[in-house]
């Protein structure tokens, strides 16, 4: 280093532990020493096993410090601007203990260990200050992860929209992603037409130029954090059209991205819909790029689509479509979401009515903007709905009570009754919809439904065709994909005994498949198989919604141990309540009149005891993967009452309340320590 270079970072060395204490003199003796390095995103600064030849200090730029172990690799820690690496080796000679992976494009300063040994063999005071230091650090058996992965992301948006829908959906999701994690969000405003978003919001737009970005020192946090502007939500903006990162600037363009990434929890990059050099290096920096498109710009989507490919690879790609799901359009990825638009949204805005109303009166919208941002910022809730047959009516009431404390879902997966009461919320039903259908389901309409039903006995009294119409008339030939909710129902292969999710493909007929009880329902065959009900093999589907991309795992289990059905049994039969009841009381008249012999559980109920059991440890098995688990009480309930749906429902609401809670303390969007000042609205706001 020059000594000019040198009293520039000088500031910077006494901030780091290594070096703090040490006089002005011996830190020159060490930074004229000093090398400058540059090394892009995805490289390995050194790895496990190698020599111990330098130490480094990160200037600019995240890294990850991976240790293998037995074949397997485990992240150990982030580590970011300020941090050291490798100096436990120079001091000891020993290889390198972990590997060095960069996270984003990283800036260093190296020391040779050659360089080192000589500093220490001149300078006795530099040897008895860093030997304590570094004596210290060998001490520590591990270092804790200072930074999470999900944090402190660069995020990309190119659009292929109209103006004002581009403008509406970059505010909407700028400000979603502040209010669903609760962190700190920046958002650069770089289209040509940069300061619009600011203007929208409110703010008088300062625009940041290529002669204010050359009058400040770029390694100087301080400095940056002048060129944006707060909104009082606490949203950051920063309006800087992309030309004024090209030219002379262009070298430092990773340097100042890395800076802006360590100052906020989420940097959200709005770029115009060509791509130079400058949108094409953001891009490939970015953590994450989201593809945006509509019908109405279909010829500009495809083409932008088609760019893309070229310069980042498509697993860190989200494309978002802004209307009905289109068909014609293949995914750049297999991560996308359909945001439910219309162009009443855009004419509202136009009009002059401001940022806010047109997605208020578009609540559907707004929520899948939310979603959106809770995918982004890693904390999407998902929820699993487990089996129990008209048990399952207590899922209604869960759901009533989640609707009115705001409790957002991003992800269901259902078992059985679980995956009917899964499948329409996912449909877009409200609970409050879904309880008008149960209620209309009473013993005679199973009499008129159930048993026109029923078939040969060959592999099931009924054969489900009746069930399946009933299904088909709510989600008629919808596909998965067709959902406002990712959505997945789990069945068995009766044949291979295997668990089969089904993600893909018409609802209806997955539900039925979910749904098919053994020697009740025959066997369906979909997909190559015949799948029957899924509580056979995972009750209550927790891993599913874990393998979804959830990252909030929300569980409900309602089986019981089969003393505690019996208990529910017979005092459903002592009231006269199941749907075979007659005015004689066919339970008290068999104690009556049939011999001991006949007494005896027949082979029916052997075996729904049987299946019974086994659901009940299978799913105390597999619970415990979920951050909250619900288990109703629902003792003085029998799984063959339908007709008893409001009680149950009732139930489902009186334990779902003891849970809120528990859940709330997971979710950000609860959190009161948060400064952000506002909130624009509830993921339930109608």
């Amino acid at each position: 280093m020059t000594p000019e270079e040198i009293a520039a970072w000088e500031p910077f060395l006494k901030r780091i532990s290594l070096f703090s204490g040490l006089s002005g003199e011996d830190i020159f003796r060490i930074a004229r020493r000093l090398q400058s390095l540059s090394l892009p995103k995805g490289s390995t600064l050194f790895s496990q096993g190698d020599e111990s030849d330098a130490l480094y200090i990160i200037t600019s730029g995240q890294v990850s410090l991976v240790h293998a172990a037995k074949g397997l690799e485990k992240v150990t820690a982030f580590l970011g601007r300020g941090e050291m690496l490798g100096e436990g080796g120079i001091l000891t000679g020993e290889p390198r203990t972990t590997t060095v992976r960069l996270n984003t494009t990283c800036e260093f300063l190296k020391l040779l260990r050659k360089d080192f040994e000589e500093i220490l063999r001149d300078n006795s005071t530099i040897l008895l200050h860093l030997s304590r230091i570094l004596t210290a650090r060998l001490v520590e058996n591990d270092r804790p992860a200072r930074k999470n992965a999900d944090t402190n992301q660069l995020l990309a948006l190119n659009a292929a929209l109209p103006r004002p829908d581009r403008i509406l959906l970059t505010l909407h999701l700028s400000l979603q992603l502040m209010e669903q994690t609760r962190r700190r969000v920046l958002l650069v405003d770089m289209n040509p037409d940069a300061g619009a978003v600011a203007r929208v919001l409110g703010l008088k737009p300062t625009l940041v130029t290529e002669q204010v970005l050359r009058e400040i020192n770029l390694r100087d946090p301080g400095r940056l954090r002048t060129l944006s502007q707060q909104h009082p939500s606490g949203l950051e903006v920063l309006s800087m059209p992309a030309a004024t990162l090209g030219g002379r600037l262009y070298s430092g363009i990773y340097l100042f991205l890395n800076f802006l990434r360590d100052m906020h929890d989420f940097v959200l990059v709005s770029l115009g819909s060509d791509l130079g050099d400058v949108e094409k290096s953001i891009l490939s920096e970015a953590d994450r790029v989201l593809l945006a498109g509509t019908g109405g710009a279909r010829p500009q989507f495809r083409q932008l689509e088609g760019e893309l490919c070229s310069v980042i690879q498509s697993q860190k790609t989200t494309r978002l479509w802004l209307g009905e799901n289109d068909s014609e359009d293949s995914p750049l990825a297999p991560q996308s979401q359909v945001i439910p638009w219309s162009d009443g949204i855009a004419e509202c805005f136009e009009r002059g009515a401001g940022p806010y109303e047109p997605l208020e009166t578009h609540p559907k919208s707004r929520r899948a903007i939310e979603r959106l941002a809770r995918n982004l910022g890693g904390i999407k809730v998902g929820l699993a709905l487990g089996t129990g047959a008209a048990l399952g009516h207590s899922l209604i009431g869960i759901l009533k009570v989640f609707k009115r404390e705001g409790i957002p879902l991003d992800i269901i997966a259902g078992t059985s009754i679980g995956s009917l009461m899964g499948g329409v919320y996912a449909l877009g039903l409200e609970p409050e919809e879904m309880e008008e259908i149960v209620l209309r389901i009473d013993k005679s309409w199973v009499y008129e439904n159930l048993f026109w039903d029923m078939t040969l006995p060959r592999s099931g009294l009924f054969a489900g065709q009746t069930f399946l119409r009933f299904l088909r008339s709510y989600f008629g030939a919808k596909e998965f994909s067709d959902l406002e909710l990712p959505f997945a129902c789990v069945a068995a292969d009766i044949e291979t005994g295997e668990e089969v999710v089904l993600r893909e493909g018409r609802v209806a007929e997955a539900v039925r498949a979910s749904c098919g009880l053994p020697l009740i329902f025959s066997p369906i065959r979909l997909n190559g198989r015949y799948l029957v009900d899924g509580g056979l093999v995972n009750p209550v589907p927790t891993n599913v919604i874990a393998e979804m991309g959830a990252d909030i795992l929300i569980a409900v289990n309602l089986t019981m141990p089969a003393a505690d059905r019996q208990r529910a049994k017979a005092k459903a039969a002592k009231d006269g309540r199941t749907i075979f009841n007659a005015p004689v009381n066919l339970a008290s008249l068999r104690e009556l009149t049939l011999p001991n012999a006949l007494k005896a559980p027949n082979m029916f109920e052997i075996f729904f005891q049987m299946i019974y059991t086994m659901e009940y440890e299978i799913a105390r098995s597999r619970v415990g993967l979920a951050h909250v688990l619900i288990h109703p009480d629902l003792k003085g309930f029998s799984w063959t009452e339908v007709h008893r749906a409001k009680e149950i429902i009732q139930a489902g609401q009186l334990i779902a309340e003891q849970y809120i809670p528990q859940i709330k303390a997971l979710i950000p969007y609860f959190s009161n320590y948060c400064q952000v000042p506002i909130r624009l609205s509830s993921p339930w706001t109608p």
